[in-house]
């Protein structure tokens, strides 16, 4: 049963976890891989969707 309660990450919380991933992969000197590939997309959605309802919020 999804917790419908629980807080949704900032932008600013998200982008870290973004960029963390890419420093990860850097760091190793190789592309992301397949699941790490995976869990960007679900950020970065998750970003456009937390971004989105900032501006919305301040409008």
């Amino acid at each position: 049963m999804p917790d419908s309660h629980r807080e949704t990450p900032s932008p600013e919380a998200l982008n870290d976890a973004i960029r963390h991933l890419h420093a990860r992969a850097s760091e190793q000197q190789r592309p992301l891989t397949a699941d790490e590939q995976r869990i960007y997309q679900v950020l970065v959605a998750a970003w456009t969707e937390a971004t989105q309802a900032e501006q919305r919020l301040a409008a």
